[in-house]
């Protein structure tokens, strides 16, 4: 466990803070001690599952919403673009491979790589 375990001590410091501090402050001093005692907890089965499974298990970090949120932005932006750019510009390139005879069957997979990947950058990025 990366965490000291919480003592007696810890527990008669945070109620002496809890009761100096007042109601404003009071329910923040318990958040603060519940977390600690929380995050032992986790470690603890962490430790118990990886024991079972024979291989450490890794936590998973959480994930910041502001950069959660610019990469659902930066998705967007790139899906919008993509469009009002790419469909001029494949009716141009339709019209000039219909004079070729080619059919344009590589425009077609063009776009089916693209959506794929726009459709799995968005599964990713898929709000929890």
């Amino acid at each position: 466990m990366s965490e000291p375990k919480v003592t007696a001590q810890e527990v008669r410091a945070s109620a002496e803070v809890h009761r100096e501090l007042g109601p404003e402050y009071g329910d923040a001093v318990v958040e603060s001690f519940l977390a600690r005692i929380e995050k032992q907890i986790d470690a603890r089965v962490d430790e118990r599952l990886a024991a079972v499974d024979g291989r450490p298990r890794r936590s998973r970090r959480p994930t910041d919403p502001v950069r959660l949120s610019k990469y659902r932005f930066a998705l967007t932006g790139a899906a919008a673009g993509g469009v009002v750019v790419g469909v001029p510009l494949t009716l141009i390139a339709a019209n000039a491979l219909s004079r070729i005879g080619d059919g344009g069957r590589g425009l077609v997979l063009l776009w089916v790589v693209l959506l794929v990947v726009y459709g799995l950058a968005a599964y990713r990025l898929r709000r929890r």
